[in-house]
């Protein structure tokens, strides 16, 4: 999602756009950066905060209680911080890909205008789904293989849940 300085991903993509269409004197961009890895929640932009929890709150808005926010004021410094922060993805190397993400991670770009709350995006890289049969992947890799599928299946279901509501 991030790519590379001479193909870069949607990651990259969009947040220059962003830049190239505000005025800095008048916005700020903030972002957050996790992973989810086996169920388990962690801050890629702050490792030492260890594991991390979801809430809910009164308001039925999910929250990640003790997620770090840090400003990027300008391009160069989100760029930086993206790739920080995918350097701390777990990733392991399969026959299918030598840098197989085997985590869900989810950017938010929170954009201030005056200091007030103005608009948020929000970017998810999905951990690939492989074939067992292409990555000769046996033992602990087989089975985090397949918790990857169930999981990419259930967030189908939920897609396609949602999709029949409208």
């Amino acid at each position: 999602m991030i790519g590379t300085k001479d193909r870069p991903g949607v990651m990259s993509l969009l947040t220059r756009s962003l830049y190239e269409k505000i005025s800095l004197e008048e916005y700020q961009v903030q972002l957050s950066y996790l992973e989810i890895y086996n169920e388990v929640i962690r801050d890629l932009l702050n490792p030492s905060s260890g594991m991390l929890d979801l809430m809910e709150d009164d308001k039925g808005n999910i929250r990640v209680p003790g997620l770090s926010t840090v400003r990027a004021p300008n391009i160069n410094r989100i760029m930086q911080i993206l790739q920080e922060g995918n350097m701390r993805r777990t990733q392991e190397a399969t026959e299918a890909n030598k840098t197989s993400s085997r985590s869900h991670a989810l950017l938010q770009v929170a954009l201030l205008k005056n200091n007030r709350p103005h608009g948020k995006l929000f970017m998810i890289d999905l951990a690939g789904s492989e074939r067992a049969s292409q990555t000769n992947n046996r033992g602990q890799r087989l089975k985090e293989g397949a918790a990857i599928n169930r999981s990419l299946l259930a967030l189908g279901n939920v897609i396609n849940s949602l999709s029949s509501i409208f």
